[in-house]
């Protein structure tokens, strides 16, 4: 697959959810949740998320909602990049493009504090964003949440998120 060109991030639509699962699979890191989950969230979320396509196909993908009591606030779910495209600053071009597209206040998500990675891609979309980043350190959710066997994750939050006026 060439992931350098024709690369476009849009709404998910119907029919996206298999491929968002098979992404979230290849990754070998990330949870991976049912079809069903990855196609609710491309049909009745998808204001709160995206994907990249490369070509016809799906390689990257952002699910989200907006936290029902702080509807400012847009949590991140998941961020989930084919092993084709890794590397090209696609995770972060996700996270930017969701939040021009749904406008939030604030984004906020919880991050294992050893990812890395994803940390990074957070710092930099706040940083493209004009907006604060805070990663705290202590965990918001423990075993007592995840069980023995997850490990805790720590809050991340960005905002206010200062984006520039939309031109008519």
């Amino acid at each position: 697959m060439d992931t350098t060109d024709n690369i476009q991030i849009v709404r998910p639509v119907r029919g996206d959810g298999p491929a968002m699962k098979r992404i979230a699979q290849e990754t070998g890191v990330l949870s991976v949740n049912s079809t069903y989950y990855y196609a609710l969230m491309a049909r009745h979320f998808n204001n709160a998320c995206m994907v990249a396509r490369c070509g016809q196909t799906v390689c990257g993908y952002i699910t989200g909602f907006f936290l029902p009591d702080r509807p400012d606030t847009l949590f991140v779910w998941q961020i989930g990049v084919s092993p084709e495209a890794q590397g090209k600053g696609l995770g972060k071009s996700l996270l930017v493009a969701l939040a021009q597209q749904a406008e939030p206040e604030f984004i906020e998500a919880t991050i294992d504090p050893d990812n890395t990675a994803s940390i990074h891609v957070f710092q930099s979309a706040a940083r493209h964003l004009d907006a604060d980043w805070l990663f705290s350190d202590t965990p918001f959710f423990d075993k007592t949440d995840l069980g023995e066997t997850e490990p805790p994750e720590n809050r991340m939050r960005i905002g206010p998120i200062r984006l520039a006026p939309r031109e008519e």
